[in-house]
């Protein structure tokens, strides 16, 4: 029997909104595909079927969240940014849809969206990159950086970014304070940086 559509976007769904409640509650090294396919009332196979693995399907939930990071950024700028003030956003936009998942992004992060190619690259975590380049070039050729060999300013824009999450991953300052002001640095760093290549 075929399953429609519409009954397999259901099924993803109930998936992952089951996995962030145990990811949450439980821990993420803690909770087992076993455990999420039984909560979400499927087979532990199943599973498989959407997500061939715990870390692309965490990845598949970070990935929803960084969108609406990217969606709230959208609505928060004004105009009046300059390039830091707009990636500053950005990046503070996506670490406050994160926030509930601290605990266990570093993992996940780390074998989804590595900078090394990898054979076996999720998806997932392929497509947030790209997405979140693609609204970083989007910004830089706003403020007329657009001679900036892309080579150059995306490697270095995302060294810096990938170097911010780590960092967030385990900040328990206040407020995430300590975080606020490696992004502030690390975008006026980069902001410099191209200007300067630019010229």
């Amino acid at each position: 029997m075929r399953i429609s559509k519409e009954a397999k976007r259901k099924t993803e769904e109930k998936i992952l909104q089951t996995a962030e409640k145990l990811f949450v509650d439980e821990g993420y090294k803690e909770t087992t595909t076993r455990r999420i396919a039984a909560e979400a009332g499927i087979a532990a196979g199943t599973l498989f079927n959407y997500f061939p693995t715990k870390e692309t399907l965490a990845m598949s939930l970070l990935a929803d969240k960084l969108a609406t990071g990217r969606e709230d950024f959208l609505h928060r700028r004004s105009g009046d940014e300059d390039l830091a003030e707009d990636l500053f956003l950005l990046i503070s936009s996506e670490l406050r849809q994160l926030r509930p998942f601290q605990s266990f992004v570093a993992p996940v992060l780390e074998s989804t969206m590595s900078p090394f190619p990898k054979d076996n690259s999720c998806p997932a975590g392929q497509d947030s990159r790209s997405a979140h380049l693609s609204m970083v070039r989007q910004i830089i050729h706003e403020h007329g950086f657009s001679k900036v060999p892309e080579h150059i300013s995306e490697t270095l824009y995302w060294s810096l970014y990938l170097g911010i999450l780590a960092f967030w991953s385990s900040d328990n300052s206040r407020n995430q304070e300590e975080t606020l002001a490696l992004i502030d640095y690390s975008i006026s760093v980069f902001a410099k940086t191209i200007s300067d290549t630019s010229v």
